[in-house]
Order: structure tokens, then C-alpha cells, then sequence
């Protein structure tokens, strides 16, 4: 009677019970007489809304009762069976508990008091009278135009298909079956207690589960850190962010890497282009470096035994669109490819470029600096190619050879008068073997496929296009390469 899918459930109470899941997926029922964790899970529930009872896992009269009671407080026929719309109901009822005054959840994320966070001038009649901050892709931001120098409103999460599966990186080439190991089965819960009632999250790691995806390596015991370690109070404070965002984003994100987004205005197509492949390559190192940046010291030491810090002008939320975990890891990697200019850092606010990228007149991040930065990240050794060096037909050989590995490969293209950074995924042949097309990814997460290099969209839109490689060639101005 198992379903790992998406559900729609939110409190956790309910999701994490596999009966209670197929009874929301409309496969089950639970009736009186029923026993089994599901019936004392049910009963947890029930007892948490404010009819207390013994949780023995036996449906009896005194639970029969409460049901009824709900189905009826919910204009539901009052059957006493729990069926999926009794269930929907008895989420909804968790839920609204749950809800908290703005001030309230800003404290408790930020270990301080609600007079703490009044006396650092957070309160007002208006923040007193709101609800707690949505849990929704939609809303991510509402509750943030309640606080100072915050600009509201966000592009929702694409609830997109995935990038395809395939042999390496980021997708087992085979689905790993089975349950989860009982060490594993409790960090899994953890995660799900933290998510408290997001359901766009939740599904999202029903639907790693599913995939197998956290049964081996290192993606889900560095969830269960993320989710269970301190986020810097700085986040809620300044920027409004709970730390369930933090993990929330993370996992939609590690489910759908085409989530990344550069966002408006900003020309960080580099660093979203490095968190791209990222999460495409090594998503549970994506989440241990995101876990770091947004801890109290603010910092993570990368592979190379250098550290990437999070620079404070990251926290404020931009007009950028960006969700949160954009904006906060591409602001690091910004300072910090940037700093290596020696003068300047990277300001989020302002988007400013470095000292030699000004010289230079487009690119916000040079080519040198991005490869010594992906080779921090990536671990392993990396090395620049240039068309000041080399032809683009030489390049275009090179990266091909890459992707041909397995490799997801970064690529600075001459683009619309300008430059700009893609993720150069799969080579398309002929028939006779050479290569025709290339498959690629914007960083701003979507492409009119306008201008020039010339271009078409693939039907998954979020930023992926195929391009000739012809074109290819024409266009490159460097990459990125292993070795």
C-alpha cells in the first residue's frame, strides 16, 4: 500500500505516515476497527487540533467521534471513515495551528524573543495583524514587504520537467528500489519536520525518494545538517528569510537544477552557470556549500581549502527575481571570483563589475577568474581556453571531447553585442558521426532565442536551447575545461 508521490500533504504529522499518504493519494481508506501506525498516526493528528485522545493506533468510537466532529465542522458527510477529503481537512486544521504571528516566527528562527526582535524595531500594527510568512512559490516573498528596504515580489518556481536523466552526474543511471536504511529513515524525517507544512518542497523530496536519489551518498545526510543547524539570524533579521526557505529552495532546486535562475538586471550568468552545473554534477557538495554561507559564521571552505564567505549586502532581496538561494550563493561566488581582481568586490545591490572585467567592457566575471573559481568548487584542475589563443572551431572540438565524458561544460559565448556564460550539456551527431548541434542552458531561465547566436528553445523552455554547431564554433569566446 505504498505511495512515495506527491500527495499534497503539509504537516508532517500526516506526510511522513505511508498509510495516511495512500489514503490522501485517494488509494485507501482507514475505518473503524482499522489498528496500525496509520490509525495512531491519524490519532496524533486529531489530538494536536484539540481532541485529545489515547493514540493506542486502534480506530474505536472515541476516534470514530472525532471524525465525524471534523467532517462535519468541514461540511464533509459525516461517514466516520478518514477518506482523502477528510484527510485534506485534518491538514488544513494542522496548518492553520501552525500559524504564527510574523514577529513570533522571526524570533524563533532568530533564537531570540519576540521583544528582542521588537526592540530592533521589527514590530508594527501591521506586522501584529499578519499571518506567518506563505509557505508557497508564489508568495515566497509576502512576507518580506512587510520589513524595511525589502523589495517585494518574486518570479514563482517553475514546476518544470526535469533535465533528462542520464549515466552521470546528478541522476542515477538506475532507480535504487527499496527503504531506506533506519539511520537514513531518520534523517528523512528530520527533513520533513523542517519543512513543516511546505508542500511544493515535500513533494519535491517525495519525489527524490522515488528516484532513489537519497538511499546512497551524501545528499541526504547533508539535508538533514541543513535542516537541523543554525542559519545566521542576519537572514530573518535584514532579509526576511526563514531557514525553512533555505531548505525548501534547496531541495526543489537539487530536484530541478533548470530552477536556477540569474534573474533581471543582474549579470551574474557565471555564478548561475557555475550553480547550475553544480547541482547537475554534485548536488550534495551544492547543498553543503549552500548550508555553510548561510550558517552564523557565513562561510564554507571549498574544496581547494580556500573559503567562500557571503558577503552582507547578499541578504537584502533585490528586484532581481531571484528565490533566496540564487541570490545568496551567486553573490558569494561573485565576491569572491571578483575579489581575486584586487580591487574590487562584488555588490549585489549595485551589480558592479571587477576592476579587469570593466577594462575588459562586458564580462562581470573574466574567464581566469571563473576557472579558478569553478576548479575551488569542483575540486580536481581546471584550465581556461581562450579565442585570444585559440580558433572556435579548436574550442568547439574541445568542449564537444567534454561532453563527450560526461562533463557539463561552461562556456562564454558572444552574445547580442555582448558576452555571456551558458552550460554546454549534450552534442547532437550526424549521421555519419560528426557533431550538428549542441544543447545548452541560459542561466536567466529563459531564452526568446532573439538575437545573436542564432538559436532554437526546446520544448522544457527554462532557459535550455539547441544551437548548431557551426554556430557554436562561430560564437565561442571561451570555456572552461578539466585538466
Amino acid at each position: 500500500m505504498g505511495d512515495n508521490g506527491n500527495t499534497g500533504l503539509g504537516a508532517p504529522e500526516l506526510a511522513s505516515n505511508e498509510v495516511l499518504r495512500s489514503v490522501a493519494a485517494g488509494a485507501a481508506t482507514l475505518s473503524p476497527g482499522a489498528h496500525g501506525d496509520g490509525v495512531r498516526a491519524l490519532q496524533e493528528a486529531l489530538g494536536a487540533i484539540g481532541d485529545p485522545m489515547t493514540a493506542d493506533g486502534s480506530f474505536g468510537p472515541k476516534t470514530r467521534a472525532a471524525i465525524v466532529a471534523l467532517q462535519a465542522a468541514e461540511a464533509l458527510p459525516q461517514t466516520g471513515i478518514v477518506d482523502a477529503a477528510t484527510i485534506a481537512a485534518l491538514d488544513g486544521r494542522l496548518a492553520a495551528r501552525r500559524a504564527l504571528p510574523l514577529d513570533e516566527a522571526l524570533a524563533r528562527a532568530a533564537g531570540l524573543s519576540p521583544e528582542q526582535v521588537a526592540a530592533l524595531g521589527r514590530k508594527s500594527p501591521a506586522v501584529q495583524a499578519s499571518a506567518a510568512p506563505s509557505r508557497h512559490d508564489q508568495a515566497y516573498f509576502t512576507d518580506a514587504n512587510r520589513l524595511p528596504q525589502v523589495v517585494p515580489g518574486a518570479e514563482p518556481d517553475p514546476d518544470s520537467p526535469p533535465p533528462a536523466a542520464d549515466s552521470v552526474g546528478d541522476r542515477p543511471a538506475t532507480t535504487v528500489s527499496g527503504a531506506l536504511a533506519a539511520d537514513r529513515s531518520a534523517r528523512l524525517d528530520e527533513v520533513r519536520r523542517a519543512l513543516g507544512g511546505d508542500a511544493h518542497a515535500l513533494a519535491a523530496l517525495d519525489r527524490l525518494l522515488a528516484a532513489g536519489r537519497l538511499h546512497t551518498g551524501a545528499l541526504l545526510p547533508n539535508l538533514g545538517t541543513l535542516a537541523g543547524v543554525r542559519r545566521d539570524p542576519r537572514l530573518v533579521l535584514e532579509g526576511g528569510i526563514d531557514p525553512h526557505l533555505v531548505l525548501a529552495q534547496a531541495i526543489r532546486h537539487v530536484d530541478n537544477p533548470l530552477r536556477v535562475t540569474q534573474g533581471a538586471h543582474h549579470g551574474t550568468c557565471g555564478a548561475g552557470t557555475m550553480e547550475y552545473v553544480l547541482l547537475r554534477v554534485d548536488p550534495a557538495e551544492f547543498v553543503r556549500i549552500l548550508d555553510g554561507i548561510t550558517r552564523e559564521a557565513g562561510e564554507v571552505t571549498l574544496r581547494s581549502g580556500r573559503v567562500l564567505r557571503m558577503p552582507r549586502n547578499a541578504i537584502l532581496r533585490d528586484a532581481s527575481g531571484r528565490v533566496d538561494i540564487d541570490r545568496l550563493l551567486q553573490s558569494a561566488l561573485m565576491n569572491h571570483a571578483t575579489a581575486m581582481s584586487w580591487i574590487f568586490d562584488y555588490d549585489n545591490p549595485e551589480d558592479n563589475a571587477s576592476f579587469w572585467a570593466a577594462l575588459g567592457g562586458d564580462s562581470l566575471v573574466p574567464l581566469g577568474n571563473f576557472t579558478s573559481l569553478f576548479q575551488d568548487i569542483m575540486g580536481g584542475s581546471y584550465t581556461s581556453v581562450s579565442s585570444l589563443l585559440r580558433s572556435g572551431a579548436s574550442i568547439a572540438d574541445d568542449v564537444a571531447g567534454a561532453i563527450g565524458r560526461g562533463e557539463k561544460v561552461p562556456i562564454l559565448l558572444k552574445w547580442n553585442g555582448g558576452y555571456h556564460w551558458v552550460a554546454a550539456e549534450k552534442i547532437e551527431r550526424g549521421a555519419d558521426g560528426t557533431p550538428a548541434s549542441v544543447i545548452l542552458r541560459n542561466p536567466v531561465g529563459s531564452d526568446s532565442c532573439q538575437g545573436t547566436p542564432p538559436r532554437a528553445p526546446l520544448p522544457e523552455g527554462c532557459g535550455r536551447f539547441r544551437m548548431k554547431y557551426a554556430d557554436l564554433a562561430a560564437h565561442l569566446d571561451g570555456a572552461t575545461l578539466r585538466g
